[in-house]
């Protein structure tokens, strides 16, 4: 067994050397935008990729414009070679590719399901996905601007999704302040990208175009359990706030909205907008729009930007939140690359576009 090397430059790491990553699963939608981003990135020594239904072919074959990396069958790789090992293989199959990698000595990044739930009967009820109870004790969730102390010493991280990503930014500072109260509802929207490349007959062309399509409404999509238990986590009283959650699939390539209606303790919206301004203040991947200013789609895509809105509805005591990111990018790819630099001491922001400068207008962001 050999570990391959895909030659590419690569200027180093801030402190004289590179990142060996690695990327399992290269040739699906979300692994290809990965090595798009680890072959630019200037930290990183991309080691090798695989995919198990394209070995021996280039990504070039898969993927057209995407770098011209060699792909190799996963059991023809050895991982020790890697620092770190990116997991972007189908929910039930990376628990056990982590396991493996984590006992070559390499940190691992999962960007599937199999490790984002913590609790076994929940991730049996939601996934039913094998997982090693051990391994899945390791993991840390990686939502990066709100679980980032925990990065630095972590050796197995687990993405989060990208409805939870969106919607999970949008509310921590709410649960983070125990302010949420009752139930929220959560209309969301996303890119057909986010079905992967396998085409059917729900996402291919012909059936999403011209047309939106819900699905799994109420509380039927696997992610509503990551974003409650997100936000009982960061509550400090630890309670259980309810999502009502239907998310559409609409005719774009990529691109993810979450439209948030609650109630938060009779605050204003302008309070609320000024607490996830304080809150975010710092974050150079998240944008809290001004007043009468709401996220397009236009100014996230293919960037790990966040841009986050607060409006009140009038003549209530409502308030909706509305958070826009690219579903391959911060909601995936991007994220991972954000936690990776985290986990290795670099700047969060190394290789990664749409960092925020927050004095910015709202116009020049839209």
């Amino acid at each position: 067994m050999t570990t391959p090397t895909n030659a590419h430059p690569t200027s180093g790491s801030s402190n004289g050397s590179s990142i060996h990553a690695a990327v399992y699963g290269a040739s699906g939608t979300t692994g290809a935008e990965l090595v798009e981003i680890l072959v630019d990135h200037p930290d990183v020594s991309l080691e090798f990729c695989t995919s198990r239904g394209a070995a021996g072919a280039d990504l070039t074959d898969v993927e057209p414009g995407a770098p011209p990396v060699a792909l190799h069958d996963p059991e023809q790789v050895d991982p020790a070679g890697a620092d770190v090992v990116f997991l972007c293989l189908p929910h039930g199959h990376s628990a056990a590719m982590a396991e493996r990698c984590l006992a070559a000595g390499c940190r691992v990044i999962d960007l599937s399901g199999d490790l984002r739930l913590e609790g076994e009967q929940a991730h049996a009820e939601v996934y039913g996905t094998p997982r090693s109870a051990a391994v899945a004790s390791q993991a840390v969730y990686g939502l990066t601007e709100l679980c980032r102390p925990r990065l630095a010493d972590a050796d197995l991280v687990a993405n989060p999704g990208c409805y939870p990503t969106s919607v999970g930014l949008a509310l921590a500072p709410l649960a983070e302040a125990n302010l949420l109260e009752g139930m929220a509802v959560v209309d969301a929207k996303s890119g057909v990208s986010g079905a992967g490349r396998a085409p059917t007959a729900t996402n291919h062309f012909c059936s999403v175009a011209g047309d939106v399509r819900p699905y799994q409404v109420g509380r039927a999509h696997r992610h509503v359990a990551e974003i409650e238990q997100l936000l009982r986590k960061l509550d400090p009283a630890d309670r259980r706030h309810s999502i009502v959650f239907s998310p559409h699939l609409v005719p774009v390539e990529r691109g993810l909205m979450s439209t948030i209606v609650l109630r938060a303790r009779g605050l204003s919206a302008d309070t609320l907008r000024e607490l996830l301004a304080d809150r975010y203040g710092d974050e150079p991947f998240v944008q809290v729009l001004p007043a009468d200013s709401q996220p397009r789609l236009r100014a996230v895509t293919r960037t790990n930007r966040a841009a986050i809105s607060v409006d009140p509805v009038a003549g209530t005591d409502a308030v909706v939140l509305i958070c826009a990111i690219d579903n391959l990018v911060k909601g995936a790819a991007g994220q991972a690359v954000q936690n990776m630099n985290v986990m290795f001491g670099n700047d969060q922001r190394t290789g990664l576009r749409g960092a925020t400068d927050h004095t910015r207008t709202a116009k020049e962001v839209q």
